[in-house]
């Protein structure tokens, strides 16, 4: 499942819970709906062309599908806060990996 409308992203970054690494922010909030929830958020700073933002969030979004096997209800958005390519796969991998195991489940 994923996040939707921006009200429901409010409520993920209001309630101020996050866990950082070197090119990622992830913010999570618990949820009553029994599944966990994702977003994403890459900014225009970031790049300004929208195939590297899409492709960030494809990236991100494929890792994640291998990595989330816990059942806990979460909204979890990943913001992007350093620009990454292919190169870098590996790494975002990894931290993505790290800040999953750094929930508390």
């Amino acid at each position: 499942m994923k996040l939707v409308n921006s009200a429901e992203f409010t409520n993920v970054f209001n309630h101020r819970k996050r866990l950082s690494s070197s090119n990622l922010f992830l913010y999570y909030c618990p949820n009553k709906i029994g599944a966990y929830r994702l977003g994403f958020v890459v900014p225009k700073r970031i790049s300004r062309l929208a195939v590297r933002r899409n492709y960030m969030r494809r990236l991100i979004r494929e890792i994640l599908k291998r990595q989330i096997s816990f059942k806990a209800s979460f909204d979890i958005v990943i913001r992007v806060h350093k620009t990454f390519d292919k190169k870098k796969f590996t790494q975002i991998e990894n931290e993505i990996e790290n800040l999953i195991k750094a929930l508390p489940l």
